[in-house]
């Protein structure tokens, strides 16, 4: 548990080490810890180093570790995977932001469900800068169209994009992906000025254990760390 509050230790001083290179506030760096994989122990050992923030993907896993970490009453979750919509009322009003909003049949059940249970909730739209098949999310072009039927949603609100950039092991490939993902919210952001429904500074949740700093480089307001603060992963519950 000591390692766990180590590497938290490590990826904030990384975090502010990044922002302050990029003439930004480590306070303006939200750090979303990954517990995907990891057991409701390894989440509380976080929490007593001080972090609040906590990212899961699957439903069944997120729903026995938030009732196990009942009493941690400040505890906020994120979202992170592709919600099928037969698990949106299961998610909807009971984390702090969901990071997924990645196709229109989706976004109208979750306004339906938000809808029904009379909560309003925080979320992203997914951007799949790539194009990839095997990835969720709207690309560049369809990204004005998704933001107004979200604007036009009254039970979700619209906070920023999400992307996942594709897998390379070059850094400065990765960071071109950080930067389109960038120049679209600040495109976005002049055209949609003073629209109802949409922030006049979006988020931008991007970046992982391995290019965070990167992210934080090219205007991340979320980074999404598992592996650099928990260690490798154990099996999946879905």
């Amino acid at each position: 548990m000591s390692d766990i509050a180590d590497n938290l230790a490590t990826v904030r001083a990384a975090i502010a080490m990044a922002a302050q290179a990029a003439g930004r506030r480590a306070e303006d760096v939200t750090l979303i810890a990954v517990s995907k994989g990891h057991g409701a122990d390894d989440v509380r050992a976080a929490y007593a180093a001080g972090q609040r923030e906590f990212g899961e993907n699957y439903v069944q896993e997120w729903q026995e570790k938030a009732a196990a970490l009942a009493d941690l009453a400040d505890i906020r979750w994120h979202f992170l995977g592709h919600l099928q919509r037969n698990k949106i009322r299961q998610v909807i009003g009971k984390v702090a932001l969901l990071h997924s909003a990645d196709d229109m049949a989706g976004i109208d059940e979750m306004q339906r469900a938000a809808w029904s249970q009379n909560v309003k909730q925080d979320v992203l739209l997914q951007i799949n800068l790539a194009d990839e098949a095997q990835k969720r999310g709207c690309g560049e072009d369809d990204a004005e169209l998704f933001i107004d039927v979200l604007s036009r949603s009254p039970n979700l609100r619209l906070c920023g994009l999400m992307t996942l950039p594709p897998a390379n092991e070059d850094p400065e490939l990765t960071r071109a992906w950080f930067q389109r993902l960038r120049t679209l919210r600040d495109r976005l952001q002049q055209q949609l000025r003073g629209r109802p429904g949409v922030p006049a500074s979006l988020w931008l949740s991007m970046g992982m254990s391995g290019d965070y700093p990167l992210a934080i480089a090219e205007g991340a307001t979320h980074v999404r760390v598992g592996t650099a603060i928990f260690g490798a992963r154990m099996p999946k519950i879905r």
